[in-house]
Order: C-alpha cells, then structure tokens, then sequence
C-alpha cells in the first residue's frame, strides 16, 4: 500500500484518539468511536492490502465513516454554536427560581409547531376541573383517525396507538379522554390534537392565553387541517397552476386561512375524507408556509406558561395534579426520577424550526424554566439540532441547579 494512504490512515485514528487525552473527553461516546474509527481504518487498510480495491473505493469508504460518524456524534455545545453563529433565528430564556437568568431576542414571535400543545393541555384540565369534561370519557379510535395524515406527524401517532395496545389502556377499539391528551403530549400525536381542538372548542383554549396574559401569543386553530389548504385550494380553484397555489397563499390574510382551515377541519370531523385522502406530502416551498403561519407566540410567553405549571397556577385549583400527570411524562424515567422533583415539558418541530419549553425543580426546591425557539436550518444543522438539543438542555438545567 503506499506510503501516503498509510499517513492518512493514521493521521485519521490520531484525529479520533486526540481528544481522549483530556480526561473531561474521556466519555462512553468518545472512547466508542475512537475504537470504531480505528477498526474502520483497520478494515480499509486490509481491503487495499488484501483486496486490492481501489484508491477511489478506499477514498469513498472513509468518507462515509466520517459522515456517519459526524453525524451521530453527541455534541451538546452544538447547539450552542448555532445560537451564536445565528443569533438571529434563535429565541433563548432561562429563568432561575423566578428571576430571568438569561435571554435572547425574547420578544420575537416565532412558529410554536407542537409547542402550542401545552395550552390546549391546560383547557382540557380546566374543563375536566369544572365539570364539562370526564377523564374517563371513552372515545372510539375512528373518531382520531379522521384527523389523521399517515407520514404527518414522524411516527407519532402510530407509536402512541402500540403504547396504548400494549399497555392494555385500548379496549373495545376505545381509550380515555385523557389517556388521547396525554398521547399529545408525550408522543405528539397531531390526530389526538385536532381531536381535542374540537372537543374542546377553540374559545376555551384560546381563554388560556387570555387567563395566563401571554400578550404575544396567536390564537390557536387546527394545525391538521392546515396540512390541507393548498389542496383545499386547488380542489375549489382548479384553473390555478402550482406557483399560483403558492402565491394566493403567500398573498391570503391570516383571517382568510384560519377560515379555510377550520373549513377544512369541519370536512374532517364529518367523514369527508376526499381531500386527506388525495393529499400528497407538499413540497417544501407550501410546508413552509404552514410552517411559518402556525401560531406564533414568544420565549418570554411560554417562560411565563412553565413557571405558571411548575407552581401550579396554570389551572383552575384543583387541576395541577391533572395538568402534572400529563406534562411530566419524562418523569417515568428513573434517572430523572433521582434527579428532579418535577420534570415536564414540550417540544416541537417543523422542517424549518425546532422548539422546546420545559420546567424543571431539584429535591431542594430549586426550579428552572427553559425556553428556547429556533428556525432557519439546512439539512444537516437541523439534524445535529435535532440530535443534540435534548442533551444541550440538560446541561444548561445541570448548570442552573
């Protein structure tokens, strides 16, 4: 093999060791790809030698081995690299017991995605709290399955429907009212949402932005039937071509689209099933507009929804047990279960941002709330984003406790 191929394959195994000779690197994540990067290397080594294949193919493995490998790398500070790079497609508040800690761009309104879920939480416990509504409601799987759009919701609602099957809680083709409320949240089933749009009504969810003064914040609508607008459209105005499907929704008011997708929510809940029926996934340029006209509300709103639940003032009394058993779902972990008192929180995402607002309180009454609203990726900043964001987060909770 020639001398060059073996000074970069060594030179590739040295980049791979370097950073276990800081014992603060000398993590399970670091040491693992280490040896794997070297086996690797190993193994690419013997395919020239042995194999006798191609400078091109040897070329093409190695490059393959450091996508993957860039790729899965666990990098927290990842995250924290994007905020600083582009400061201005991220929204950032922490507020430790109480008091804001740290804040960026606070006030800019920004796309909630799933976030908004937590507030339609919040209705159903005050309903439930009131009298309108029983926890126990049985309602039949058929009536989520008409505001269900497979390859929609990244799995969600499916994974939530097996959890459900196995668990023994989907009897008679049936679950419990708060048992869909729950799935909402934890596995962020769009169906179940829609589902309680309408069984809640929008007034009632729409009064919690009202109650917990979050003054920036958009009223709700249904986030499903937004999916099917363009095709509302171009069902009912058939002459328009594909740019001019974009620009009528470019150019419609707020106002204009809630109404067609409330009209389109209506088809759904009464078994018109054509326009779901004949959706295709919409290319990006229409995801995007949903996307962006999704109700949008700000950090510093949603900062004051998780210290609103972590001290149990987000409800009517009575409710925070209700509301606590639906948001700390991450709670069933026993390694947060050692580590926090109380643990709940939200996520959410489109192709073009990535959210999440949680809370979190120590064994010693220490609480955090973290808030954090982003947008404007490529590809590949979103899927170390997406990877990296969970572990970001409890590093700064760490910190902060």
């Amino acid at each position: 093999m020639p001398f060059y191929l073996w000074f970069i394959a060594i030179f590739i195994i040295f980049l791979s060791v370097l950073p276990l000779f800081l014992k603060q690197n000398r993590t399970s994540w670091q040491m693992k790809r280490a040896v794997i990067v070297t086996v690797a290397v190993l193994l690419a080594i013997w395919m020239i030698a042995i194999l006798d294949v191609s400078l091109f193919v040897f070329c093409l493995y190695i490059g393959i081995i450091i996508v993957i490998l860039s790729l899965s790398y666990d990098d927290p500070d990842y995250v924290q690299r994007y905020i600083d790079k582009y400061p201005e497609l991220v929204s950032l508040i922490i507020c430790v017991n109480g008091k804001e800690v740290m804040s960026a761009r606070s006030e800019v309104k920004r796309p909630l995605a799933s976030v908004v879920k937590i507030l339609i939480a919040i209705a159903y416990t005050n309903q439930v709290v009131e009298g309108k509504l029983a926890r126990n409601e049985r309602v039949n799987i058929a009536e989520l399955e008409k505001f269900y759009i497979p390859n929609t919701d990244g799995g969600a609602h499916p994974a939530w429907l097996k959890e459900m099957k196995t668990s023994g809680n989907l009897s008679n083709n049936e679950v419990t009212l708060h048992a869909i409320t729950k799935g909402m949240i934890k596995y962020s089933s769009n169906a179940n949402t829609e589902f309680l749009i309408d069984k809640l009504g929008a007034d009632s969810i729409n009064q919690v932005i009202a109650d917990l003064a979050l003054k920036d914040h958009d009223p709700v609508y249904p986030l499903v039937s937004a999916l099917l607008v363009p095709s509302y459209v171009e069902k009912h105005q058939s002459e328009l071509s594909s740019l001019q499907v974009k620009e009528k929704l470019q150019a419609m008011d707020m106002e204009e689209y809630r109404g067609i997708t409330w009209s389109v929510h209506h088809q759904l809940k009464q078994g018109d099933s054509s326009l779901k029926d004949n959706w295709k996934i919409i290319p990006l340029n229409l995801q995007k507009i949903w996307s962006d006209r999704l109700p949008n509300a700000t950090v510093k709103d949603y900062a004051k929804v998780m210290h609103a639940i972590s001290n149990d003032e987000a409800t009517l009394p009575k409710g925070a047990s209700i509301l606590r058993n639906i948001m700390e779902w991450p709670m069933e972990n026993k390694v947060n279960k050692q580590q926090y008192a109380q643990l709940g929180g939200k996520g959410g995402s489109t192709a073009f941002v990535l959210n999440n607002a949680l809370y979190a309180e120590d064994h010693q009454g220490r609480q955090v709330e973290f808030v954090l609203f982003t947008e404007g990726f490529s590809f590949m900043e979103r899927m170390k984003m997406n990877q990296n964001l969970n572990r970001f987060m409890k590093k700064v909770i760490r910190e902060r406790l």
